[in-house]
């Protein structure tokens, strides 16, 4: 230890022999503000009653500008009054209390000057370079509201300090540095600390694409249907087998490779969050978060070599880089070994790392997290074989574990990065996102900090990290003023409202905020507790959908080709714009900042003269309902509240579909194509046996929803079965649809179902049958219209199959027939005009488009058959 000299009070400073010093100039008291002060300990930084580091150098103006007698002649250590000492932390198990300073340059320090207020506190003061510190001296506070000073015998030239006592009240409320500035920093040492632009950004997602939540591989895709992403939660624990190998299948409630795959089908990004550690890591059965070996130095990235290399293995076999050693593989039975699968290009190594709740067992330092995102990016820059997703696909990117976005975020992000700087040669900040869980904190979310939060840390980003993105992977809303005492929030239709609203306006609210994701937590309820009421469905099991879901829903599917441009709020209508990329589309997102039921009726909005504009108001369908709105003198009329609606500004005209995915009900059940011999419906049982079986995969429709994704909590099971195998059947449609889904209620068996249009021999859909007991549900791309399937079964038993789509629209030229005069409807003019057309009346005034109009059959002439079409649309007969 450093021999040192204390100062305590006037009556000490004749005792005091003279201290030699090395400097040039004498001592002075270094300028604060350009120092940069860190806590380390940053467990309960924020709260309301403890403090950080910085309080110690808050009051500078009244500190002694010198640490030799002369200064310390008469000083009263009384102006400073009701000083807050530095308390950053009560708990014992989380370490000792520890801040570092960057000085910004080269300094002797000469002395060290502090404000013993209470206590007893053993202090020790490092110098150096970060993580390889040096001891520069250690000191005892054992006074009382006493201005103490403390001389070095030997001076030390430092850009870094770092003071440590152990966890409590450090006894100590301002700090002085004495010595003099040597030199700025060298190239070489800006250097280390400079920011490094992240490489691997991913092109931007639509906004709808970022429109996410929270869930579970056993969350149905009926449920997950309604985001654009899906952030997985995924014990670790799951991935290894007893032998640590690495299992990508969990038996019969999860198989990652046919998940992954089919929220790729869907258009749906997913990123796994591999949350906690596992038996086989730790070495025990029960084990803590931190994911290294029981007793293993958590600040060593080699001692989380298990974790990064099962990262490793997840970033091979999923990523999209084909040319790996298969020998590097690691995969437990069950899964075939395989790599370059193209299903995710990004993965979470943890879940709130920073959290404390649950003890020190469960918390990451910043060094520590640092130590395993450097092991989880890239093997700690190949030092560990086989590990971090880098050295799997150089593309494939690493998220941190979602982070609480607490009062001490941007220091546990430079800490993190301090950590990066000192400990890889490359300096690279060991992450390609930034993930952190923050929501509004108000009931109206545009009144909270929520956006105020996030650019300080973009801003934060930009100078440390550039063009790593920023996720937000959980997110909830504050709702305790909706709730009525006795009545479940469930229950609750002004809760639920509001609920809705709220949640779709954080949405919104994080594009013009330039996040990058924005996940929900969580999809579904979880529990009686806290997250009762949490999801955008009820619980496991039921999935019942809220009006959350439904809003949730809309504005993944309205915004899913869009980017966000601008806000153009000017009044008190929120006004975001968006445009679709694809064509050229813009879209308006309005909606009132407030949550007390207000309306404005008739807002005008102006668009182009010759637009065609169309407005989504959420609720209804999952797609939202869509009308057009007639443009007037260059403006729309619509209703504006507090809940979001969008406005489709288009170039060209579209054709409005409400209901997409509907239960379609077979008009006729046939064993041939042309329907001869014995035909059933859904409401007659036929006699010939293998026809039954046709029938009883209809005969029992209230057993499915009314759509794809409706919700079947009230549903009974049904229960005639259909057991035959090696048999084809025919259904017709009462008119040409578009195939949208499919469900099967599956019982027993694996065999094989196929649905084909029967006009195209086109195949739509098949199953293996592979579940027990359930409604098993698949979405697939809209088909071409048809009216006929065929369906063939070859094994496995079923009680129910159910058809979801919707009617085919008109094509521009079949939605023009009947309307003779061109005026975009058909009413009795039409048939007038066209009964003289008929008649060959010369009079008849009708342009080309009117009379290829009125061929109404499509026969290629016009006749009475086309009057009398007509005459029948008129009366509701027919659907012209």
């Amino acid at each position: 230890m450093k021999r040192t000299r204390f100062l305590s009070g006037i009556l000490a400073l004749s005792m005091l022999p003279v201290v030699p010093v090395e400097a040039a100039e004498p001592p002075t008291l270094i300028d604060a503000s350009g120092f940069s002060v860190h806590d380390e300990n940053l467990v309960y930084i924020g709260a309301d009653y403890l403090n950080p580091a910085s309080v110690l150098f808050d009051e500078q103006d009244k500190v002694p500008h010198g640490v030799t007698p002369p200064f310390l002649k008469n000083f009263d250590s009384s102006v400073f009054e009701h000083k807050a000492n530095w308390k950053p932390n009560w708990q014992p198990e989380f370490g000792e209390d520890s801040f570092y300073i960057d000085l910004g340059a080269n300094y002797l320090i000469d002395g060290i000057g502090f404000l013993d207020t209470n206590g007893v506190q053993e202090w020790k003061v490092e110098y150096g370079e970060p993580f390889n510190w040096q001891e520069l001296t250690a000191f005892t506070t054992d006074s009382y509201n006493a201005w103490r000073s403390h001389s070095l015998f030997e001076p030390q030239e430092t850009r870094y300090l770092r003071f440590s006592t152990a966890a409590g009240d450090s006894g100590i409320a301002e700090l002085a540095l004495y010595g003099n500035k040597i030199s700025s920093l060298s190239e070489k040492q800006r250097e280390k600390t400079a920011a490094h632009p992240s490489t691997t950004r991913q092109v931007k997602l639509s906004a709808g694409q970022q429109i996410g939540f929270n869930a579970f591989i056993d969350d149905p895709l009926t449920a997950i249907m309604a985001g654009g992403n899906v952030r997985e939660y995924h014990n670790l624990s799951w991935l290894f087998d007893e032998d640590g190998k690495i299992k990508f299948t969990q038996g019969s409630w999860g198989d990652m490779d046919s998940y992954y795959a089919a929220m790729k089908k869907m258009g749906i990004s997913i990123i796994p969050c591999f949350q906690g550690n596992s038996p086989y890591i730790f070495g025990e059965s029960k084990y803590p978060e931190i994911a290294v070996k029981k007793g293993a130095d958590t600040l060593d990235p080699e001692s989380y070599a298990l974790h990064a290399q099962a990262m490793y293995q997840v970033a091979a076999r999923y990523g999209s880089n084909s040319d790996i050693d298969k020998k590097t593989l690691n995969v437990a039975e069950g899964s075939e070994p395989a790599v370059g699968l193209g299903l995710l290009d990004a993965l979470e190594n943890a879940n709130e790392p920073n959290k404390s709740w649950a003890g020190k067992a469960s918390y990451y330092s910043p060094y520590e997290l640092a130590a395993m995102c450097s092991a989880d990016y890239d093997g700690h820059e190949g030092r560990i074989q086989n590990a971090g997703v880098k050295q799997a696909d150089p593309n494939f990117r690493l998220a941190v574990g979602g982070l609480l976005a607490g009062g001490g975020l941007l220091d546990y992000l430079t800490n993190m990065k301090l950590w990066f700087d000192y400990n890889r040669t490359d300096g690279v900040f060991a992450v390609d996102i930034i993930n952190i869980h923050l929501g509004p904190d108000t009931y109206n979310p545009e009144d909270s900090d929520f956006m105020k939060r996030i650019a300080e840390i973009q801003l934060w980003i930009s100078q440390n990290a550039p063009y790593t993105e920023l996720w937000i992977s959980e997110f909830e809303v504050p709702m305790d003023d909706c709730e009525t005492e006795g009545v479940d929030n469930h229950d609750n239709e002004t809760y639920q409202l509001r609920y809705a609203q709220r949640v779709a306006r954080t949405y919104l609210m994080a594009f013009a905020a330039d996040v990058e994701r924005m996940t929900k937590f969580q999809l579904r309820d979880e529990g009686e507790g806290v997250y009762y009421n949490s999801g955008l469905t009820t619980g496991k099991g039921e999935w019942s959908k809220k009006l959350a879901w439904y809003y949730t829903a809309c504005m993944t599917n309205t915004l899913r080709n869009t980017y966000f441009a601008a806000d153009l709020t000017q009044d008190e209508v929120k006004k975001y714009f968006f445009i679709n990329n694809t064509n050229g589309d813009s879209i308006y997102a309005l909606w009132l900042p407030s949550s007390e039921g207000k309306e404005i009726k008739d807002y005008k909005l102006t668009v182009p003269s010759a637009a065609n504009v169309y407005l989504t108001v959420p609720g209804e369908y999952a797609e939202g309902t869509v009308s057009e709105l007639p443009v007037i003198d260059s403006k729309v009329t619509l209703d504006i509240s507090e809940t979001p609606v969008f406005v489709t500004v288009a170039a060209a005209e579209k054709t409005v579909i409400n209901g997409r995915g509907q239960y379609l009900t077979p008009k006729t059940i046939a064993l041939s194509a042309d329907f001869s011999g014995e035909t059933c419906t859904t409401e007659n049982a036929p006699t010939n046996k293998t026809l039954n079986q046709f029938f009883r995969m209809f005969d029992e429709s209230k057993a499915m929803p009314q759509f794809i994704y409706g919700d079947t909590k009230d549903l009974t099971d049904p229960e005639t079965n259909v057991n035959q195998s090696g048999i084809k059947g025919y259904v017709q449609l009462a008119q040409p649809c578009v195939l949208t889904g499919f469900s099967v209620f599956d019982t027993y068996g694996t065999g094989k179902i196929s649905v084909f249009d029967a006009k195209t021999d086109t195949l739509l859909w098949s199953s293996d049958l592979g579940s027990y007991m359930c409604r098993s549900t698949d979405f697939i791309s809209d088909s071409a219209p048809t009216d006929l399937l065929r369906i063939e079964k070859e094994g496995g038993d079923l009680n129910e199959l159910a058809l979801y789509g919707y009617p085919a629209q008109p094509t521009a030229s079949e939605a023009l027939r009947g309307d003779v005069n061109c005026d975009k409807q058909i009413t009795v003019a039409d048939a007038v005009l066209l009964a003289r057309i008929v008649a060959e009346d010369k009079t008849a005034k009708v342009t080309d488009q009117g009379l290829a109009n009125a061929d109404c059959n499509g026969n290629g002439v016009s006749d009475t058959e086309d009057t009398t079409l007509v005459l029948k649309a008129l009366a509701g007969l027919v659907k012209l």
